[in-house]
C-alpha cells in the first residue's frame, strides 16, 4: 500500500541521511585540505583506488565504499584517523584488516604499554593484502643518526618493511606530511627506489598512511594521506641494501642492487634537502639554531655515482 511505501521510504531515509551527512562532511574537509595545501590533495576514493589497484567506475561502487566505512577518514585537524588497533577489540580491527596466509601479519606484536597494534594504527581505512603489480614504484628514505631539537634520532636503514608506494616525494614537506614520517623516526638525507617487474611483486599490506603525533619530539603533528606498503625482503637482499645504503650515505660509490628472486632493481639517491628536519608539522616554527638540516657536505654528489652494473646479493 501507499502507507507501507512511505514507511519504507522513512526507514531508508533514517539509514541513508546520516551516511550522506558524514560523506558531505568528508567532502568539505577535502575541500578545506585542498585550500590549505595550495591545491595539493587527493580524494579518499582516489586513495582507495591506489591501495587496491582497482578503479572505482560507478557511483554505486563509491556509495558501497562509503556505506562500508572502509575509506580513509579525514578529521577536523585535516589528517587521516588512525585505524582502531586495540588488542581487546578484534571486531573493530576486522572491519579494516584481516591477516591472510603468505602475507605479513600486522598483528604479530602488540605495544606493551598501550596494548595496541601499532602497525595497524599506522594505516587509515581499508588495508589490502595484495601483491605489488608490474610497473608500481616503491621508495624508502634513510639516513645517518643525527640530533633534532636536542633529541637523538637513530640511524634509518635503507631496507625495512615500510615502503612508500608511487613516485617518491618531490619535497621534504611532502614527504614529512603525507608519509607522516616524524622527525624522531627518520633523519633523511637519502632514499632508495625500485620498480616492480616480471609479475613477481612481493606480497604486501597496502593502504593509506594515518596521522602521527610526536612523542619523542613533542609538538609535531603530521596528517598522512600517502600510500604505503608493508612487506618483507629476503634477508640477503635486505643485508645488501643496508650495506650499500651506509656506503652511499658516507659518500661512497654504489651500484644498483638486484633481488635475484624478483628481478627488482634498487637504485640509491641523495635528496639534497636542507629543510627535512625540525621544521614541518610544528605549530610554532623552530629558531634557526634548532633547525637540523641534511648535512650532505661532500656526500651531496653521491647521487651522480649511480652505475648500471648490477650486484646480486
Amino acid at each position: 500500500s501507499l502507507r507501507e511505501g512511505f514507511a519504507k521510504v522513512r526507514e531508508k531515509g533514517k539509514e541513508m541521511i546520516p551516511l550522506a551527512v558524514k560523506e558531505l562532511d568528508q567532502k568539505l574537509r577535502e575541500i578545506q585540505a585542498y585550500i590549505r595545501s595550495g591545491g595539493e590533495t587527493t580524494s579518499r576514493v582516489a586513495m582507495h583506488e591506489v591501495a587496491t589497484g582497482q578503479r572505482i567506475t560507478t557511483h554505486a561502487d563509491e556509495r558501497r565504499l562509503v556505506q562500508d566505512g572502509v575509506l580513509p577518514v579525514r578529521n577536523s585537524r585535516g589528517g587521516f584517523n588512525q585505524n582502531p588497533a586495540a588488542q581487546n577489540d578484534p571486531a573493530a580491527i576486522a572491519k579494516y584488516y584481516k591477516h591472510e596466509p603468505d602475507y605479513p601479519n600486522l598483528m604479530h606484536a602488540v605495544d606493551p604499554k598501550t596494548k595496541e597494534y601499532n602497525n595497524i594504527a599506522a594505516f587509515s581505512g581499508k588495508m589490502l593484502n595484495r601483491p605489488l603489480k608490474d610497473g608500481e614504484q616503491i621508495f624508502r628514505f634513510f639516513g645517518p643518526p643525527r640530533t633534532t631539537h636536542g633529541v637523538a634520532v637513530d640511524e634509518a636503514w635503507a631496507a625495512g618493511a615500510w615502503w612508500g608506494l608511487g613516485p617518491p616525494p618531490r619535497t621534504a614537506k611532502e614527504w614529512r606530511e603525507m608519509a607522516a614520517v616524524l622527525d624522531s623516526f627518520n633523519g633523511d638525507g637519502f632514499f632508495v627506489t625500485a620498480k616492480i617487474v616480471n609479475g613477481k611483486g612481493p606480497k604486501a599490506v597496502v593502504g593509506t598512511v594515518s596521522e602521527q603525533f610526536g612523542k619523542k619530539i613533542p609538538g609535531q603533528y603530521l596528517p598522512g594521506g600517502a600510500t604505503q606498503a608493508f612487506f618483507f625482503l629476503e634477508s640477503s637482499v635486505k643485508d645488501a641494501l643496508n650495506k650499500a645504503g651506509q656506503t652511499f650515505a658516507n659518500g661512497g660509490k654504489v651500484n644498483k642492487i638486484v633481488d635475484p628472486a624478483t628481478g627488482i632493481e634498487f637504485t640509491f639517491h641523495a635528496t639534497g634537502w636542507t629543510d627535512a628536519n625540525g621544521i614541518w608539522g610544528y605549530v610554532r616554527g623552530p629558531g634557526t639554531t634548532a633547525t637540523q638540516t641534511a648535512r650532505l657536505g661532500a656526500r651531496e654528489q653521491a647521487s651522480k655515482h649511480n652505475e648500471e652494473v648490477a650486484i646480486y646479493p
